[in-house]
């Protein structure tokens, strides 16, 4: 048996919380019955009807997990090439990016990091995702490096109507961009390592983005973080009003701070690695340096060569065991006095 999407597996996880609560609910159920039944208010519990109720709703909810994982009938192997590399470049362009903490500002900053980390990788698709609150895909993946750098060049805040930072949103796309088939073969004998590489100031003003990164490295996703920005507070150019500084609604400026420490726990839930840019060129240089080795350590794997789909029957007996337990609730219901 193999996995369709086993990055969802974790949720299986939930059962363990799930059982001590099933269990802990089924003792105070029976105290609450044998109290009633001692006072003549009710029939003594029937123990194994309670159980079998409880048994039946905790396995229908462990399926449902399970076919989450979109389990599959596997049969035989085949060898897979993985050659080249399919960049995925996460640009923040929230409006925090464009402090200029770091000259020329963090955005410049960003986009010139992408630009070296690009050009020093040899072979392979690059994309774009600009984000914000929302993600958007600037670039999808290619081997125009033309076009892509020229995208670049055009990242801007206000390519994104809502703003604010969310890191969440933005992975959940990135994984959506490597589904796109690459063009290396045409026959599926060969796949690309997949690689994030994320540019921001680490201003989320949203959760998830650790539970989101853990998702990219259990899909098998490499997440290289770099961080822009300067220490301390700094205020935030405005887009639309050029050489005036951003303000609230009470005309405040508004200032922002970077928080590399942010950055750090997103790229350790990944598996991944965080830089500084701070560090200039050689940083750039190592991170490419990193992917080059990445795709020079393409090897070959096996990966089951047919899988039947087995999520929509596990699914149905799921379902089937809920109702099943519903219709024992409700005969139950109608033998109590």
């Amino acid at each position: 048996m193999c996995f369709a999407w086993p990055e969802n597996s974790g949720y299986l996880l939930l059962l363990i919380p799930l059982a001590v609560l099933f269990g802990y609910g089924f003792m105070r159920q029976i105290q609450a019955r044998e109290r009633f039944a001692g006072r003549g208010m009710i029939r003594a519990p029937g123990r194994r009807r309670l159980l079998l109720g409880r048994v039946l709703h905790f396995s229908a909810i462990a399926l449902l997990l399970f076919a989450l994982a979109g389990p599959q009938l596997c049969r035989g192997q085949r060898a897979l090439f993985r050659k080249g590399a399919d960049v995925v470049f996460m640009l923040d362009v929230s409006s925090s990016m464009l402090a200029a903490d770091v000259p020329p500002d963090r955005l410049e900053r960003a986009r010139d990091a992408a630009l070296r980390i690009s050009s020093q990788v040899p072979a392979g698709r690059r994309a774009l995702l600009l984000f914000a609150a929302a993600p958007l895909v600037q670039c999808p993946l290619t081997h125009d490096r033309d076009a892509f750098e020229a995208l670049i060049g055009m990242a801007s805040p206000v390519l994104v109507e809502e703003q604010g930072t969310s890191f969440a949103p933005a992975f959940e796309q990135a994984l959506e961009l490597f589904a796109v088939p690459t063009s290396n073969g045409g026959d599926g004998r060969f796949r690309a390592e997949r690689i994030v590489v994320l540019l921001s100031d680490g201003e989320d003003h949203t959760e998830g983005a650790v539970a989101a990164a853990g998702k990219l490295g259990r899909a098998g996703v490499t997440l290289f973080v770099l961080g822009t920005g300067g220490r301390g507070e700094a205020l935030i150019a405005d887009p639309l009003h050029p050489g005036e500084v951003k303000r609230d609604r009470e005309g405040n400026a508004v200032k922002t701070r970077f928080n590399p420490l942010a950055l750090r726990q997103v790229a350790r839930a990944s598996g991944g690695l965080y830089f500084d840019t701070a560090g200039g060129d050689g940083v750039y240089d190592d991170v490419a340096g990193r992917i080059r080795r990445i795709v020079a350590g393409s090897r070959l794997v096996s990966v089951p060569a047919d899988g039947y789909p087995l999520y929509h029957y596990v699914l149905g007996v799921g379902v089937l065991l809920l109702l099943i337990e519903r219709v024992l609730a409700a005969w139950r219901s109608t033998l109590r006095p």
